[in-house]
Formats: C-alpha cells, sequence, structure tokens
C-alpha cells in the first residue's frame, strides 16, 4: 500500500513538470496519469486483504459499507473543494495539495502497519511469477469463486455504459450545470446505501445482498433511458447509486471469507484485473455501439424504432437511451440468475458453516 500511494504520486509529479513547462506536454500528462492509475491499482488489492487482518469476519460487511462512503464522498466533496480552489488558483496547486495528500496517507498507513501484529511468512521471498501462479491456483479451485468473477465482470461491463454513456444522455437536452448537479445527486445515493450498509448488524444472505443489489441497481438504470426529464433521471441515478454497495460489499464479503488470508493479496489484484476488464470493453463498445447502431436506429423510420420511440422518445439521444435501457435490463437479469447459480450459494454454505464451527468452539481453541 505504501509503494502504491508514493509511485501514485510519482505519476501525478510528472503531470505538474509537464503543467508547469513552458510547453505542456500532452504525452507526458498521459504517462504521469498512467503511472499514477497503475500503482492506484497496485494498492487496492492490498487494502482489501488489509481488511481481513484488522476486523473480525463478522465487521467485513459494516466496513466495506464504510469504504463505500469514503468512496462516494470523494466523489462528492473532493470536486466542490477543486471547483472553488479553481477560482483562486491552479491547476498546478491542485495538483500539488493531491500529491500532499498521498504523502499524508503514507504516514497513516505507516502508523496502522507499526500497530499490526504481523506473523514473520516462510515463502516471503517468493518470485512474482510464483507468486501469480497461487493466486490463480487460489481461485481456480473454486467453482463459486469462478462464478463471481464472471458475475462481477458482466456487472462491470453493464456499470461501464452508464458510466460513459450518462453524460451525452443528458447533454443531449440539458447543459453542462444540470449535469453536475445529476451527478452529484447519483453520488449521494452511494454514501447512502453505504451508510444503509454499515449500520446493519449483520447480513443474513449475501448472495441475498448481491442479487438484490444487482436487480435493484438494473432497474433504476434502465429507468434512466426511459424519460427526457432531469429529475427523474437523478432520482433514478441516486436510487440506482443505492444498490451499489450491496452488490460491492455482498461479491467482496462472499469471495474474502472463501479465501485463505495468505492468498488474498494475490487473489484480490488477479480478481480485479479480470473484472476491470469489463470496464475497458465497455469504453470500447458503448461510443461504437452508440454512434453507428443505436442513434441512426432511433433517428430511423423503421417500425419498430418508433414503437421504441412512443416509449423513450425519439430524436438525438434517444439511442444512448436505449442502449442504457438495455444495459440495465441485463444487470437485473442478472440479479435474479445470482439467486439462484448453486456455485455462488455454496460459498455461503460455508461460510455460514465455518460460523456454526467456530461458535460451537470453546473459546481459546
Amino acid at each position: 500500500m505504501i509503494l502504491g500511494e508514493l509511485f501514485s504520486g510519482l505519476g501525478l509529479v510528472i503531470c505538474l513538470v509537464s503543467i508547469m513547462s513552458a510547453n505542456p506536454s500532452i504525452a507526458a500528462i498521459c504517462v504521469g496519469v498512467g503511472v499514477s492509475s497503475l500503482f492506484t491499482a497496485l494498492m487496492e488489492p492490498a487494502f482489501k486483504a488489509t481488511i481481513t487482518d484488522l476486523l473480525l469476519e463478522e465487521d467485513f460487511a459494516k466496513a466495506g459499507g464504510m469504504v463505500q462512503i469514503a468512496n462516494s464522498a470523494k466523489l462528492i466533496i473532493s470536486p466542490a473543494i477543486a471547483g472553488l480552489l479553481l477560482q483562486i488558483t491552479t491547476v498546478s496547486t491542485l495538483i500539488i495539495i493531491d500529491i500532499l495528500t498521498f504523502i499524508t496517507t503514507v504516514f497513516i498507513i505507516a502508523a496502522v502497519k507499526k500497530g499490526m501484529v504481523t506473523k514473520p511468512r516462510a515463502d516471503a521471498g517468493l518470485s512474482f511469477r510464483r507468486e501469480l501462479k497461487e493466486g490463480i491456483a487460489a481461485i481456480r479451485g473454486k467453482s463459486g469463486i469462478v462464478a463471481m468473477i464472471v458475475i462481477m465482470t458482466i456487472a462491470v461491463f453493464c456499470l461501464g455504459f452508464v458510466q460513459i454513456l450518462s453524460k451525452p444522455l443528458i447533454l443531449a437536452f440539458a447543459g453542462e450545470t444540470e449535469l453536475g448537479i445529476v451527478t452529484t445527486v447519483s453520488a449521494l445515493g452511494m454514501m447512502a446505501g453505504g451508510i444503509v450498509i454499515s449500520c446493519m448488524k449483520n447480513a443474513k444472505s449475501y448472495v441475498r445482498m448481491l442479487s438484490l443489489g444487482l436487480f435493484g441497481c438494473g432497474i433504476f438504470f434502465a429507468l434512466m433511458g426511459v424519460k427526457e426529464n432531469l429529475f427523474l433521471i437523478a432520482v433514478f441515478g441516486f436510487m440506482m447509486f443505492v444498490f451499489m454497495p450491496a452488490v460491492q460489499i455482498g461479491a467482496e464479503v462472499l469471495i474474502r471469507k472463501n479465501l485463505a488470508n495468505e492468498v488474498q493479496g494475490r487473489a484480490f489484484g488477479l480478481i480485479s484485473f479480470i473484472t476491470q476488464m469489463g470496464y475497458i470493453f465497455a469504453y470500447i463498445l458503448s461510443g461504437a455501439l452508440a454512434d453507428y447502431v443505436f442513434e441512426p436506429f432511433m433517428r430511423g423510420n423503421g417500425l419498430f424504432a418508433i414503437e421504441i420511440g412512443k416509449v423513450i422518445g425519439a430524436g438525438a439521444g434517444r439511442g444512448i437511451a436505449l442502449l442504457i435501457l438495455i444495459a440495465g435490463i441485463v444487470l437485473a437479469i442478472l440479479g435474479i440468475v445470482v439467486s439462484g447459480l448453486k456455485s455462488v450459494k455454496t460459498l455461503e454454505r460455508r461460510i455460514r458453516k465455518n460460523e456454526t464451527i467456530a461458535e460451537s468452539c470453546p473459546e481459546g481453541l
């Protein structure tokens, strides 16, 4: 985590040097952003693995809710502060402030590490290749975890469409100010969902949490494409993000409690790499599908397009709306499918079995 933070800050230093030069280079900025993103990705699986070391199993869902609150808060607070600071200072100053936050985080991580009880690992000298193989082996041996990876990759793929297409959907009939308001309202939904889960005593079923989260996300995701109405889009966006923490936390706890502690960092790194491919494919396909398939289709005079237009409207932006509607329906169907998957239910049965064994054992054994 410390290395991830330090080298992420190095990426921002590259951006800062380029911006402050006489002739700023777009290529250098892209390299800086790439370096920062790469090492941020290094920190995430390490952070997830550390949660297992710091907390009891019954607190995993609550911790996940608090992490979601933090993630949504940065989407609301940081842009607002940055916008205010830009009125009195430059982008360079903002980047310097961002670099200082990385340094602060490193000191906090070091302080937490100092207070942790650590055990020496016999395999601490393993090579990267050997550790990668162990991460793959930890996942490959459990059909339920493989199923979870497939489920989350599909979910990420669908959610990638709303990330890319929600902005042009709104800008087709509204301005940038309205887009900012809708984005803020949606982020508040994630905060609300995180607060609800963090306040829960114990989840009765993580499979049900995941299934309900996917279904709720999908339904409200789809509804965002039904009408050209800012109020409705803001409400549906808010509700979609309310259900999103249930998806992330339900999936994470099911995987976390079925992996040995010593392989979690490697396993989560590999899982994140695979599932994030869903975003990449969504980013590649969304623009092409919207521009060359769905937008021309909804602007055409075909009978099917006319009938769909009676429901969601016709004209500019409605092809994007149809694509969002379809992606949302797919996500909702995925939620229904998850609730009946035996391999996923097996993960939860193992959790309940281990909890029962732990409760029946005398203290200290």
